[in-house]
């Protein structure tokens, strides 16, 4: 659905100011196959400014119900709704629309599968959220606001100003829209660094996990002094030690759809083919065009087997084959050249409050199973210290199988501790993590880390 959004500058532009995008669509009647048009369209484009009036969100308890589970899968696959959690396990958060509801929640009672709702008015949560955007100022970056891959990108290039022997960026190459992959580097003496081991941290691989990019922010801040002073002593030894390689933004091309047309976007922003494959003899698409392929399952690591979808529009499409996304080439051609020299790969998602150990394809237990569970329990319990939140420690597979992770293809390449967190909250706010959230997120999980680091 398109609707139109006020155009303006600064941070407005960025999140709202693109003009009003229509979307045409011509009947395409294909009397070999029916006897009437019923169903065939020919849309050359689906993609434009969704408007979630009448959406809601719903958990629904899979687990005391034989069915729920597979019908669920079924609802993905017709996209009838989204998964917004990550994967069906023994329950799932799903979007619904206002034309979906009643058939939804007539065969979820029908099922005996309970579920409770989320969020009433997806909508007001966005125009909410769309505010506290507006209210920034533009240029400035804080903790108090999610901002702009380019506005992510000039404070690196501010702490490097400030921090000269600290820190250095550099890009790990360019987006299929053709945005920087900027890294940035930290070490003490970082110039003459290079022979240290690396510590890893990317964030934003899935575009609508905003708290994703923030808390990796937040721990660039916290190793360069900028926050957590009462820190520094510990920082200063681990950075002598250790160079800091850090990626906050790696999908920015999803991210920046994610702040003007679809902030439910999950995906890259690469054409991906027709929904369902179905297109006509010269190529063009009958039932919609399809974009983007899911960043985390695009990694060459059980590629293509489970928690994946085939249909290049399912949010969870793992692509044609494995590494097919610019961003996922350029990630994985750096990581694979210093495998070596990484004792730590650590993932930044959200939404659950999870920390995930290797592997999600196979539930049998890796050979350094025990040692991931002593990691695990490192983190949950320094993040619980510091705010109270409780955060699981889990194998992913646990979760729900899934195969073209980057974790795992991290662990596949010698890399022991290689794991992921899934960030605040629970599934009330979800991916819509209100912006003042954003600095006890961080404060949390910078002590997850620092937790982290010490059982290395």
């Amino acid at each position: 659905v398109s609707t139109q959004s006020t155009g303006s500058s600064g941070i407005n532009a960025e999140y709202g100011g693109q003009p009003l995008v229509t979307m045409f669509t011509v009947a395409l009647c294909v009397l070999s196959l029916v006897a009437s048009c019923h169903g065939y369209r020919l849309m050359e484009e689906e993609d434009g400014v969704v408007d979630y009036t009448g959406y809601k969100t719903i958990r629904v308890d899979l687990s005391g119900s034989a069915g729920a589970a597979a019908v669920v899968r079924e609802w993905v696959e017709e996209e009838k709704v989204d998964v917004l959690n990550e994967g069906i396990g023994d329950e799932a958060d799903l979007l619904v629309g206002p034309n979906e509801w009643e058939s939804v929640t007539g065969e979820l009672e029908n099922l005996a599968a309970s579920y409770e709702i989320l969020s009433e008015d997806i909508v007001g949560d966005v125009e909410t959220e769309r505010a506290q955007l507006l209210s920034a100022v533009p240029g400035v970056f804080d903790f108090n606001n999610y901002y702009a891959v380019k506005y992510m990108h000039s404070h690196l290039d501010a702490l490097v100003s400030r921090h000269p022997g600290k820190a250095e960026t550099f890009s790990l190459g360019q987006t299929y829209q053709g945005r920087d992959m900027k890294a940035i580097r930290i070490s003490n003496n970082v110039a003459s660094s290079g022979s240290k081991p690396i510590i890893w941290v990317d964030g934003g691989i899935h575009a609508r996990e905003w708290v994703s990019s923030a808390t990796v922010m937040y721990i660039v801040n916290s190793l360069l002094g900028e926050v957590e002073p009462s820190l520094q002593s510990k920082f200063q030894g681990l950075m002598n030690k250790y160079q800091f390689v850090i990626l906050p933004m790696s999908n920015p091309d999803g991210y920046e759809f994610s702040r003007t047309g679809n902030r439910f976007w999950r995906k890259t922003r690469r054409p991906s083919g027709c929904k369902y494959g179905y297109e006509t003899s010269d190529g063009r698409c009958i039932y919609g065009k399809c974009y983007g392929v899911d960043p985390n399952r695009n990694w060459d690591i059980d590629f293509g087997r489970q928690g994946v979808s085939k249909n290049p529009c399912s949010d969870v499409y793992p692509g044609k084959s494995a590494f097919t996304e610019k961003n996922t080439q350029a990630m994985s051609s750096w990581l694979a050249k210093h495998a070596s020299q990484i004792d730590l790969y650590l993932s930044f998602h959200s939404y659950s409050q999870l920390f995930l150990k290797p592997v999600g394809y196979d539930r049998n237990p890796p050979v350094d199973a025990a040692m991931h569970n002593a990691a695990g329990s490192a983190v949950v319990n320094a993040i619980y210290g510091t705010h109270g939140k409780v955060y699981k420690n889990i194998r992913s597979v646990e979760l729900y199988p899934t195969s073209g992770s980057s974790q795992d293809w991290m662990y596949s390449k010698g890399v022991k501790n290689a794991y992921t967190i899934e960030l605040r909250d629970t599934g009330r706010h979800g991916f819509q993590l209100p912006a003042s959230q954003i600095i006890p997120t961080g404060e949390e999980n910078v002590r997850g880390f620092l937790a982290l680091l010490e059982t290395l």
